[in-house]
């Protein structure tokens, strides 16, 4: 790699920089040595990424080693005196560490500082990491700090839905160490240092596998990590918003923060200090906290009800009155903000009536931090696993009214300040914004606990927002970083966006592109093909004329731009009336001949989809490429990729400026005007902010082509505004110079062909490559979005890297090739496999139990069980020689014909393995040693009651295990099938879904039809071991209805085998057996008729029918002294009188004395009776 010397910093490069390249990475080292703040912008495709990682990770090699020469030397804090050194070339080292570092930063002088590295995504954090490990400084330490929907791998944390909900059930697990990936992660701390482990350069992708495979929590993995790390990268939101800082340790002192992508930067600062807050919110905070005193209230009095002391159920670390007083609290405010006159616009007050609000129900600065911490107890107990039945909102309004009154209270009260001046200045940028919902005539109500001022008046929202960036910049600063930078493709114009950021940026760079002229098309257009304006502006954008031509000037787009065409839109509204009206007026049916059209959709999965298919058509030989129409400031204007032919042009059809009417806009407006009328110069007017919002949309989706040196696009600006001066000023800095303006359109489509017919003869073909999944393309690398570990998990990182082509696969496939050597098919298994153990024969639950257990053993952790359930030794398989015979005889096959039985046990494997992992991670070790001695008890002496006491401690304690007791349904023997389903609807409140054919197993229904003589010639299809009678044996076809059950005849010798597997279930569908013919007679065999000669044997038919009116109900054996009937669920008391659990309820909720005896009873003492065991039972 060439050696630069950047601003006096030695700089390894993967490759001879552009020119461009060499003035962004001096401009961040000035950043950086002089502690200063810098704005870099430079085109997407100019290595932005790649340069900035290696100047900055540059100079902090310097830096480490001028802070480790100071420890060594014993050094003045600034080297200024450099008398103490007496060795010339230590002095001449010194210096030039000096010179290549920067000065030294006071009290951090003996410290190396960190860089922290911020992005808008994950997935662009991912390809900032992936561009990291290409260079010479992948021996650097790196952290990665995610959130737990990204690197929990605990499945029972990653069933919740909520964030909320997933962090406090986490922090629960991980206190009571009840998380055995982090109980993990604890012993290796104490045994090495988790880097050792995981390496150098690592991403969320590397910390997921390596959790997967090692059961160590990646989550805190990724903060031990950042201990030691050099740089660590974060979303922003991770180093924006004080709470997500405290909580994962996020150090700002004496470090260097870099914001990539930050054309985004002031929103995201905004909307990290804003909240909104319905009344739909604060209802469900109260209906939460009513829940909550009903549970307290039911505990209190189970306790003073029981004999013994001491209670299974969590207690809670808050009283019943801190509860009453709370939820008196909320309904306190939302009565005083319903009882508000609020204006159609809204009303809207200055920030400081937050304070004023809030006063008003109790909540101060002086009691803030008791009202928050009892909050806090009060979520972490709705959330813990344990306690969150039977409340489907899991805490979420208390926790959003939590977040709401930490945002009000960030920031403490300095010495010396009083209260009033403390909330004026902290609130100087904020406006309290309250307004009415409109209501959804065609929504139903299902806030049946709002109160009645709610009801009458409607959903109210109550907005606190932040209309300054600065205000979170300026913050940043105080908590002494020393130099802040950001950078993107598209920040012009630099001035207007230095404004808004609120602190000094003496550093800027506006890079060109290293495109040139001929790579590069930039037309707009006034009119189109019929001479109609276009112009996108209120008044005229669904004018119909307007509308017409735009689509005529698309339909002929279509035509000359080869590939893929990119249109952006300035709202959704607009590109749905758009498309609306071309689909009526026949110009969408004009432009889908030359190429399909795809629009953005909103939801991640179908935007996944959308775009597979899109990319799809465009790299299709046989199309011209294909059509995305999109909507400025969407998903695929913010973070995609569309190089080479993916993206030849992108046409803007408007002005996208924000909603001119929404309440944030104009508060937003007014905000920046009051600014400039206080005399503040430094920051924009209303209408200039406006402006600039429209053109960092506009910019940012011109961005979407020309993605590399070698690449050409062209922009089309499809609106007469684009022609303008001033409109033309706010562009890129590599754009204006190619900016032509067209008043005919003839003109500039002939422009247009000329173009792309010069950059097709200039520029090099790209190479085409076979197109990635989507899970590492468009969405792991190019940043729309970071897919959760569940769905990541679903696609085998080994799948992604590459297709092997069939020639270099011996024969196609191992098992296709004709092996006759015994060395050769040992060789063969043992290289399918990875390892020698079979599993073939493993079938059953037990089975993967004693396999699991062994490979525990072994302790080879390298073993996948997954893999070797799937790439397990398979045995060579001949070809089979076709003998042609005579109608009417028997072929022997000298193969063995069980593939799909075989696969079928296979599959039922693979169900009990993941039924065992799903047993590991809910039972701690000693119950799952219960649970293993428990089967194989059960697999010895069948004994039912056993297994099932066993299950039924284990699994029916608390709901969240109900699904693992219900799943063993799955392994129980046929005959003990229906009364387990009974038991699951008596423990569990559901059934598992039983039908009568369960009952009938496999090897009792081969065995009734084996009563004949057996013609070894004749083989089934579908089983190794079944014998069939060749000629008079007949299969049975047993309906799912007991009602309708019948035997249907089917002659073996004319009828096709078919068989139909239900998961884990022991049905057999009728099977038939298959008499090889000439080729002529294979399709009549499919269709074959019964023959109404021949009968079923009586035993048979007998049998079935036993088995499919028998009725089996359920009898406990005890009768309820209440009712008079069987007891179901039965209970007993101490006088030894037994009910159903039903009507013990009925009497506790009634006058607590036994119908039986009359004795007072007491719910403590009541014992379960769990099987058929009472004295009535019939044996």
């Amino acid at each position: 790699m060439p050696l630069l010397k950047v601003g006096g910093v030695d700089v390894n490069f993967p490759f001879t920089p552009y020119p461009c390249q060499v003035d962004y990475m001096e401009k961040m080292i000035e950043c950086l040595k002089k502690n200063v703040n810098g704005i870099l912008e430079s085109p997407t495709g100019t290595g932005k990424t790649l340069c900035l990682l290696c100047s900055s990770l540059a100079w902090l090699q310097g830096k480490k080693a001028q802070v480790q020469m100071k420890k060594e030397n014993g050094m003045a804090p600034f080297l200024n005196d450099k008398e103490n050194i007496t060795d010339e070339f230590m002095k001449k080292v010194a210096a030039n560490l000096q010179q290549a570092s920067g000065s030294g930063w006071g009290s951090s002088d003996f410290v190396v500082p960190k860089i922290i590295y911020a992005s808008r995504t994950h997935s662009q954090l991912s390809q900032a990491i992936q561009e990291l490990k290409r260079t010479s400084y992948n021996n650097m330490k790196v952290a990665v700090i995610g959130s737990r929907e990204q690197l929990c791998i605990n499945e029972a944390v990653k069933k919740e839905t909520s964030n909320s909900a997933k962090v406090h059930l986490c922090r629960a697990k991980v206190t009571a160490r009840k998380c055995h990936f982090y109980n993990v992660l604890e012993d290796l701390k104490k045994n090495s240092e988790p880097r050792a482990v995981v390496g150098n350069v690592v991403d969320i992708e590397d910390m997921i596998r390596h959790g997967q495979k090692s059961n160590v929590c990646p989550y805190y993995m990724a903060r031990e990590l950042k201990t030691d790390a050099d740089i660590i990268f974060m979303p922003y939101n991770y180093l924006l918003d004080p709470k997500s800082r405290r909580a994962n340790g996020v150090e700002l002192q004496g470090n260097v923060l870099i914001f990539d992508e930050a054309h985004n930067l002031e929103k995201i600062c905004e909307d990290s200090a804003s909240f909104d807050l319905s009344s739909v919110d604060l209802a469900t905070a109260m209906e939460e906290s009513t829940k909550l005193m009903e549970k307290l209230i039911d505990m209190a009095q189970r306790e003073e009800q029981s004999l013994v002391e001491g209670d299974e159920a969590i207690e809670p670390e808050f009283q019943l009155d801190e509860l009453l007083k709370l939820k008196s609290t909320i309904k306190d405010l939302e009565e005083n903000i319903d009882a508000l006159h609020i204006p159609k616009d809204g009303l809207t007050k200055p920030g400081q009536y937050i304070f004023e609000l809030l006063a008003g129900v109790g909540i101060t600065y002086e009691s803030k931090n008791s009202v928050i911490d009892l909050l806090e107890k009060i979520v972490a107990y709705l959330t813990s696993g344990e306690t969150s039945a039977g409340l489907h909102t899991k805490g979420a309004g208390l926790s959003k009214f939590t977040d709401a009154l930490k945002k009000v209270f960030s920031q403490e009260i300095s010495g010396g300040v009083s209260i009033l001046q403390h909330q004026a200045t902290v609130t100087q940028s904020f406006k309290v914004h309250i307004h009415q919902k409109e209501k959804d005539k065609n929504k139903k109500k299902i806030d049946s606990w709002a109160t009645s001022g709610t009801d009458n008046k409607g959903e109210r929202i109550l907005s606190f927002w932040c209309f300054s960036s600065g205000q979170t910049m300026k913050e940043l600063i105080a908590h002494g970083v020393k130099s802040i930078i950001l950078t993107s493709g598209t920040l012009s114009p630099i001035s207007s966006f230095t404004m808004e950021m609120q602190i000094p940026f003496p550093v800027t760079l506006e890079n060109p592109h290293v495109i040139e002229q001929h790579q590069v098309c930039v037309c707009t257009l006034k009119v189109g093909p019929d001479n109609f304006r276009l112009n996108s502006s209120y008044e005229h954008r669904f004018d119909p004329k307007y509308l017409t031509s735009l689509g005529n000037a698309i339909v002929n787009f279509s035509r000359i731009v080869p590939n893929g065409l990119l249109v952006f839109f300035p709202s959704y509204i607009v590109m749905d009336k758009s498309v609306e009206f071309w689909q009526q007026n026949n110009i969408w049916d004009r432009i889908i001949p030359y190429k399909p059209i795809f629009i953005e959709p909103t939801g991640k999965k179908g935007f996944v989809e959308t775009m597979d298919e899109f990319y799809e058509k465009v790299n299709d030989p046989s199309k011209n490429g294909a059509i995305f129409m999109a909507v400025c400031r969407g998903k695929v204007s913010e973070g995609l990729d569309f190089a080479d032919t993916n993206g030849r042009a992108v046409l803007i059809t408007g002005i996208p400026y924000p909603p001119m009417k929404d309440p944030k806009v104009i508060l937003k407006r007014q905000y920046l005007d009051e600014m400039v009328r206080k005399g503040n110069k430094n920051v924009l007017i209303g209408q200039k902010w406006y402006t600039q919002q429209a053109t960092r949309a506009v910019n940012q989706a011109i961005g979407r082509v020309i993605r590399h040196k070698q690449d050409y696009g062209a922009i089309i600006l499809c609106d007469e505004r684009f022609s303008r001066q001033d409109s033309i000023k706010q562009l890129p800095v590599w754009v204006r110079p190619y900016v032509n303006n067209f008043d005919n359109y003839g003109k500039a489509q002939g422009y247009l062909l000329k173009f792309f017919k010069t950059a097709e003869s200039k520029v090099p073909a790209p190479q085409l490559k076979k197109k990635a999944t989507s899970t590492v393309s468009h969405v792991g690398c190019e940043g729309a979005y970071f897919q959760p570990t569940a769905i990541r998990s679903a696609t085998p990182i080994s799948s992604r890297r590459r297709v092997e082509s069939a020639r270099n696969v011996a024969c196609h496939g191992q098992t296709l090739q004709h092996t006759t050597d015994d060395n050769n098919k040992l060789s063969s298994q043992y290289q399918q496999s990875g390892s020698s153990k079979s599993t073939t024969s493993r079938t059953g639950l037990i089975q993967a139990l004693e396999f699991d257990e062994k490979t525990n053993e072994d302790g080879d952790d390298s073993f996948n069980l997954g893999q070797a359930s799937r790439f397990g030794p398979q045995k060579a398989t001949f070809k089979k020689k076709i003998i042609v015979k005579k109608s009417g005889e028997i072929i022997e096959s000298k193969t063995t014909s069980g593939a799909k039985n075989s696969q079928i046990k296979q599959k039922h494997y693979n169900h009990a393995e993941i039924y065992l992992e799903e047993i590991k991670q809910a039972l701690a070790k000693d119950g799952y040693r219960t649970f293993s001695k428990a089967l194989r008890d059960y697999k010895e002496h069948g004994d039912y009651i056993k297994v099932t006491a066993v299950l039924a401690d284990l699994f029916t304690s608390t709901p969240t295990y109900y699904h693992l007791f219900r799943k063993f349904y799955s392994f129980l023997r046929a005959k003990h099938k229906q009364e387990f389903d009974q038991l699951c609807k008596d423990l569990t409140g559901e059934g598992v879904g039983y039908k009568p054919e369960d009952s009938i197993s496999n090897k009792r229904l081969r065995q009734d039809n084996t009563d004949g003589p057996v013609d070894k010639k004749a083989k089934t299809n579908n089983f190794n071991s079944a014998k069939l009678p060749s000629i008079t044996a007949n299969v049975i076809t047993v309906s799912s209805n007991p009602s309708t059950s019948s035997a249907h005849l089917n002659t073996l010798s004319n009828c096709a085998f078919s068989e139909t597997s239900k998961s884990s279930k022991d049905i057999i569908d009728p099977p038939s057996v298959t008499s090889s013919k000439s080729n002529s007679q294979t399709s009549s065999m499919s269709t074959c008729s019964l023959d109404n000669n021949e009968k079923l044997t009586d035993d048979v038919m007998e049998n079935v029918n036993k088995i499919l009116t028998s009725s089996n109900k359920p009898c406990t054996g005890y009768t309820c002294s209440l009712c008079g009937n069987d007891a179901k669920v039965p209970f007993e008391a101490l006088c030894q009188h037994t009910c159903c659990f039903t009507c013990w309820r009925q009497v506790l909720d009634g006058n607590k004395l036994c119908p039986g005896c009359g004795v007072r009873i007491r719910r403590r003492h009541l014992i379960q009776k769990l099987f058929a065991s009472g004295p009535n039972l019939i044996q």
